[in-house]
């Protein structure tokens, strides 16, 4: 996994620079990096993020073994989240971009939670929504 130092550094070598959609159709941006934050443009909505944020996400991979956008609330912000993790832990994370779900390649041990039925959507309907992004 990567450090958030090197994320910051190659974030910001991507200033500009769009990146492909977990579980969305589109692409977003990389808009703004700081020393405390940055910002991701998801689909014309700007999603603002603190590197701790991005850590927990990170932290959430490695003790779960595995993240979804549905998990992280489904929105925007989950989504630019997810789809930036797949992208600067692609050597670590196996993506199944249907569903929004990142999973820990060499995950080793036990999960500490596993997923839940319950909050798997049981309808299309939602699944549409989601997919479309509205």
């Amino acid at each position: 996994m990567l450090t958030v130092e090197t994320a910051k550094w190659r974030l910001e070598r991507m200033k500009g620079a769009e990146f492909p959609l977990v579980f969305w159709r589109g692409s977003g941006r990389v808009v703004d990096v700081g020393e405390s934050s940055f910002a991701l443009q998801v689909r014309g909505k700007r999603a603002d993020y603190t590197w701790d944020r991005l850590m927990n996400v990170w932290q959430r991979l490695e003790t779960n073994h595995s993240v979804s956008v549905d998990e992280l609330g489904g929105g925007h912000d989950a989504v630019g989240i997810v789809s930036l993790t797949a992208l600067l832990q692609a050597d670590d994370v196996d993506m199944v971009a249907a569903d929004g779900l990142l999973r820990l390649r060499d995950a080793q041990g036990v999960p500490v939670h596993q997923d839940a039925p319950a909050l798997k959507p049981r309808t299309w309907s939602v699944w549409r929504r989601k997919i479309d992004g509205s």
